[in-house]
């Protein structure tokens, strides 16, 4: 939790600095995905683990992305105890990632993310990454209606991976 905070900072005061902007400290999110925690489930004491998923519980906000050039999503948890108060965190890959690098090129690569700014230099190491290897956002955000409510939708402007 601190160290993604302080990773977000870090970001705000570069943005700050280069943009003058401010930040709407409100808006900040912190979810995380991948995890194990104790929680109370139908009288039940249990670990929880969320893999590919995040806690939804309900009123909890939390970020469901989609790929470098689709969507991604502000959401607010409804606490579905069936679900165990969770949703998808993303979503989620449609191939492998050696069947991306065999299947996509780099063309349809920088075609799919035509309107995202990224280092075109790394488009062959970025193929695994594109939107082509992932399921459909749409899809995805209407099979768990019932689990979240869309705050907003976020279109991606720019997309940066380390690789």
């Amino acid at each position: 939790c601190l160290n993604r905070r302080r990773v977000a900072d870090a970001l705000v005061d570069a943005v700050r600095e280069a943009t003058g902007l401010q930040v709407d400290e409100a808006s900040f999110i912190d979810a995380d995905h991948n995890h194990v925690q104790r929680e109370e489930h139908e009288n039940r004491s249990l670990w929880v683990h969320r893999k590919g998923a995040q806690s939804a519980q309900d009123g909890e906000p939390g970020i469901i992305p989609g790929s470098m050039g689709s969507a991604s999503y502000h959401v607010v948890g409804r606490g579905r105890p069936e679900a165990l108060c969770s949703s998808s965190h993303g979503a989620g890959r449609a191939m492998s990632r050696s069947d991306a690098r065999r299947q996509i090129s780099i063309k349809r690569l920088e075609r799919d993310t035509a309107s995202v700014w990224f280092d075109r230099r790394l488009s062959a190491k970025l193929v695994e990454e594109a939107p082509a290897a992932y399921k459909s956002i749409g899809k995805v955000m209407r099979a768990q209606r019932d689990l979240t409510s869309i705050i907003r939708k976020l279109e991606p402007v720019l997309s940066f991976k380390g690789v």
